[in-house]
């Protein structure tokens, strides 16, 4: 019964893919920022052939110590090419810190086209300094795919989402500059090759830093409290938050 649902659930996706070459999905368990530069909602995406380009968090809930936590991965960009092809996007299971933070340090996600074939990507991180709470990712990766980044391409092909029966809120419309700390090509290949594995390059200190040159870390802990409060809210509360940071930035401008 499962198979028969999932067969009738991607028929949009093969008849849509006469006109647009290339769809996607995305698991459950990502929520999805970008798709070549184009915000997205959607689990199940349309796209041209050529390069592509996407842009989500890992997300996942486990219990330790007796207690919920919840885990959002650093935002990730995955690029590949397509032709012709339905992809999907797999995520590994996170079930605890451990897994949490080797997942944040070497990131690795699974890729296949229809028939079950391994698809080459290249994979790195969007990092931005500060409060993440509020980040405006299609200006982000615009920055970073001027500054070439190991997973950059050149943004030219339209964007469609397919009918999906999940999907995720987009972030909010603030306007950081966006960093990104390469790792080396991570490839998965077709069944003919191997599957190198890269590793992240050395992270610049992003650390806050005072006048007299020394990190601030009583703006550290505020910034990571921030973020964890943030990440435990559920969704009403984070959408008052970012309106009232928006009410607060337009006041700003304002007295300016």
């Amino acid at each position: 019964m499962k198979s028969l649902i999932h067969c009738l659930f991607l028929i949009p996706l093969f008849f849509v893919q006469a006109h647009a070459e290339v769809t996607i999905t995305l698991p459950d368990s990502a929520e999805p920022l970008l798709l070549n530069g184009k915000d997205i909602t959607s689990h199940q995406l349309i796209s041209q052939n050529g390069p592509q380009q996407l842009v989500f968090n890992a997300r996942a809930s486990y219990r330790e110590f007796g207690q919920q936590k919840r885990f959002v991965s650093e935002t990730l960009i995955v690029t590949f090419s397509g032709e012709n092809n339905h992809y999907r996007v797999s995520l590994p299971k996170i079930s605890s810190p451990k897994s949490a933070e080797k997942f944040n340090d070497v990131p690795q996600i699974g890729l296949t086209d229809t028939q079950g074939n391994k698809v080459a990507y290249k994979i790195d991180k969007l990092l931005k300094d500060g409060i993440q709470i509020g980040r405006n990712y299609s200006e982000e990766i615009k920055a970073y795919n001027i500054g070439q980044g190991v997973a950059a391409i050149a943004i030219n092909q339209p964007v469609q989402m397919a009918p999906s029966t999940s999907s995720s809120a987009s972030s909010g419309a603030a306007s950081p500059a966006a960093t990104s700390t390469a790792l080396a090509a991570q490839q998965t290949t077709a069944p003919q090759g191997a599957q190198p594995v890269g590793q992240p390059t050395s992270q610049p200190n992003t650390q806050p830093v005072s006048q007299t040159g020394t990190p601030r870390r009583d703006q550290i802990n505020v910034g990571q409290m921030l973020d964890f409060w943030y990440e435990q809210a559920d969704e009403a509360t984070r959408e008052a938050f970012k309106k009232r940071i928006g009410l607060i930035e337009q006041a700003q401008r304002d007295g300016h």
